[in-house]
């Protein structure tokens, strides 16, 4: 991943604005310009996009690459310390979901304890329950 760039910044500001806005779920166009400008982001560096098109390609992918790609991009954003990608990437561990993430429980668990730590809910229920 690059460093982050103010024109990945913006252009992942612009799409977060364009996805949530009104007219994304009308347009095809307005969602795939959201679609082009997330990558953009991601593709600097931003966390936010690459939280937000991991997240996107991951669950809602068309194939598996793209569910592959997204889940690299949450990796990615992960190693920047974002608390719901952190959260993911544990529970991509904890299930064994694909190659990248083989079933691996103690990195599982250091994803949920950092996650937790960020102030993650779910991680922080998580790990209140392991401790028990």
């Amino acid at each position: 991943m690059r460093k982050v760039t103010l024109l990945g910044r913006l252009a992942a500001w612009l799409a977060y604005r364009l996805f949530r806005g009104p007219f994304a779920r009308r347009s095809p166009l307005v969602h795939k310009l959201a679609m082009k400008l997330f990558r953009y982001g991601a593709e600097r560096g931003d966390r936010a996009a690459l939280t937000t098109y991991g997240s996107l390609l991951h669950f809602r992918g068309a194939d598996p690459q793209s569910r592959t790609q997204g889940a690299l991009y949450l990796q990615a954003a992960a190693e920047q310390g974002d608390a719901k990608a952190l959260w993911l990437v544990g529970k991509f561990y904890e299930e064994g979901v694909m190659p990248f993430f083989a079933r691996d429980q103690k990195r599982a668990q250091e994803c949920f304890y950092k996650a937790a730590e960020l102030g993650h809910p779910l991680a922080q229920s998580h790990v209140e329950a392991s401790e028990r």
